[in-house]
């Protein structure tokens, strides 16, 4: 295996070095081929500027003698030392990125198999602006630093120079290229890809040339730029066989769990409809008439909630697959994050790209959400499909096609999907926000009376289906009686709470106490809603890394409003948030009203 490139990041101050190196770590760092070393040095750990580990002077210099620091200088008062345990790292094949000083770029050379040095410049009036915008120094102490003469980069040793003049994404976009290149032409063009290029040019692959394209995509051998290109085509060009083939190709990617069930059940949404937490609901009355659903859930992207995050609030979620398999074997379900389970490295990779460009990738998403389901080894699973201005899928007709592919890959693959149509123009349920939307589900496992009706029939319509796959139920109206007796018994409740104990009680978070309302500014009627905006209210307020904030809806759909009359209540995690909650809503409050002509 070839020996890892040991990246030497230098550059005067103000340059952000420190900036683009976080901004790469966030990018880069979790996919197991760039270490982003932490450097010693002689300040307390937690003081502002990099993280790093914070030692006396008495002790840097006993590592020192010790021969713990594969590099170590003095400079402006402080002593920075680079365990020598990067070497390890480099022997195994890994690149090493690291913040350093120029004047030590001859010893680094002559330490590490494979140097290239990183410079990142900026104009003199940018070096100049921030280093004042610190505010530790005087403006001719600012003019000194940048005026400083410094060191000269040895001639024979490769250098990359990146200007970091203008905004920040600008600048990490260019240093992660700048990475990028270097590590590509270091591990040699990829045998994949000619495929690659053939799939950028709107070609068909077949199932293996995909294995050969997409193992060289998790392995770190193409740039983003690459991988956004072969993204970009895929989502114009992407036959039905090719959502099979890629479907087929992730599962070798994960390990398979085994059940010793004929018959194991599992639910997924496309999700971008605020609220609407039914498989809080619709997994415990499934648990209740003794089918196995180990539901797996993911966090919040750019909701005010996911399904982990709502069941976050009264239960842990990081479960292992032991721990998943001991829960189903107590209650025959669970719910839990699949961050530990069937998370995709593949979909850490792609998520990276087409987040921040937006690529419609819904055709690639029936084979990632379809090859999951059959590594958690379902073996029936039920799709939500709602459909909406604001939602993923903007028509009916969209919606409908996209299930008819989900149902026909499905079998294709063994498994037996249904695919349901449903309304996402509204929010479903009143509560927005983790633990709002799990007080709306406890009302409805409750029997309350104040438990919103659409939650209570969106969770029963999906209950009924699933129960139906049973022989013994055997049809979707026998199905909805059965899940309706199962809710109204307190069978299900009771199902919940064994879930909770299994997976491991915590203290319920409640909404939080700080609260505003939003009014109507007029006489009129709820015309519709803008799921979008309210959850980026939510999130604003402090949803979903806060469980107690939110937004708790007053109002539905043709509801009449008088003027002061409350639209919503945000629940902020703090004072600023609500304040920030507030301005939004002020702004624009997602709501939209129609006035009496």
């Amino acid at each position: 295996m070839a020996q890892g490139i040991f990246f030497f990041v230098v550059g005067p101050s103000g340059a952000g070095k420190d900036s683009l190196i976080e901004g790469a770590r966030a990018r880069l760092g979790g996919s197991g081929r760039y270490l982003f070393a932490r450097r010693t040095i002689t300040r307390p750990s937690g003081a502002p500027g990099e993280d790093h580990t914070g030692v006396t002077a008495e002790q840097f210099q006993a590592s020192v003698a010790a021969g713990e620091f594969l590099l170590s200088w003095h400079a402006h008062g402080l002593s920075y030392g680079l365990s020598a345990d990067l070497l390890q790292v480099l022997e195994a094949g890994g690149h090493v990125i690291a913040n350093g000083s120029r004047r030590m770029i001859r010893e680094a050379a002559a330490r590490v198999p494979h140097l290239v040095v990183i410079e990142v410049t900026a104009a003199p009036e940018v070096l100049a602006a921030r280093i004042l915008g610190r505010g530790r120094e005087t403006a001719e102490q600012a003019s000194a630093r940048v005026l400083r003469q410094v060191d000269t980069l040895p001639a024979d040793i490769e250098t990359l120079r990146v200007d970091n003049d203008g905004t920040l994404a600008a600048g990490i976009e260019g240093f992660i290229d700048a990475v990028q290149s270097v590590a590509r032409r270091h591990a040699g063009l990829p045998t994949s890809h000619p495929l690659l290029a053939r799939k950028v040019q709107g070609h068909a692959l077949d199932e293996t040339q995909y294995e050969s394209l997409l193992r060289d995509i998790i392995e770190g051998r193409y740039t983003d730029s690459e991988i956004g290109a072969f993204l970009v085509s895929a989502s114009q060009h992407l036959s039905d066989a090719e959502v099979m083939a890629l479907a087929r190709v992730r599962t070798r990617f994960s390990p398979i769990m085994r059940w010793d069930r004929p018959m194991v059940v599992d639910k997924h949404s496309m999700g971008g409809v605020p609220g609407s937490r039914i498989t809080l609901i619709v997994v415990p009355i499934v648990a209740a008439h003794g089918l196995a659903m180990p539901k797996t859930s993911s966090r919040a992207i750019t909701s005010a909630a996911g399904t982990a995050d709502a069941m976050e609030v009264l239960a842990e979620v990081e479960l292992t697959p032991a721990q998943v398999r001991q829960c189903v074997a107590h209650t025959g379900a669970c719910i839990a994050w699949n961050g530990r389970l069937n998370h995709s490295h593949l979909d850490e990779v792609m998520n990276t790209i087409t987040r921040p460009l937006r690529i419609d990738s819904t055709r690639w998403a029936v084979a990632s959400i379809l090859s999951k389901k059959l590594t958690a080894g379902s073996t029936h699973v039920i799709v939500d499909l709602p459909f909406g201005p604001r939602t993923k899928l903007a028509s009916r007709e969209q919606a409908q096609a996209l299930g008819e592919l989900f149902e026909q890959v499905g079998a294709l693959l063994g498994l037996t999907v249904v695919a349901l149509v449903t309304d996402g123009s509204r929010p479903v349920g009143r509560g927005i926000g983790p633990a709002l939307e799990v007080r709306d589900v406890r009302w409805v496992l409750e029997g309350a009376v104040q438990a919103p009706a659409d939650l209570r029939e969106k969770a029963l319509v999906f209950a009924a289906q699933i129960l139906a796959w049973d022989p013994q139920v055997g049809s979707v109206a026998a199905g909805r009686r059965r899940a309706e007796q199962l809710l109204d018994e307190g069978c299900a409740l009771a199902a919940f709470e064994r879930m909770i104990d299994a997976q491991g009680r915590r203290v319920p978070v409640m909404p939080s106490a700080l609260t505003c309302a939003v009014r109507a500014p007029c006489e009129s009627h709820v015309a519709r809603f803008d799921g979008w905006r309210l959850a980026e209210i939510a999130r604003c307020a402090g949803a979903p890394r806060h469980k107690g904030a939110g937004i708790d809806l007053k109002v539905d759909k043709g509801t009449p409003v008088a003027p002061g009359d409350v639209l919503y209540v945000i629940h902020g995690a703090s004072a600023d948030s609500l304040e920030c909650a507030a301005r939004l809503a002020h702004a624009c409050s997602g709501i939209e009203l129609a006035t009496p002509r």
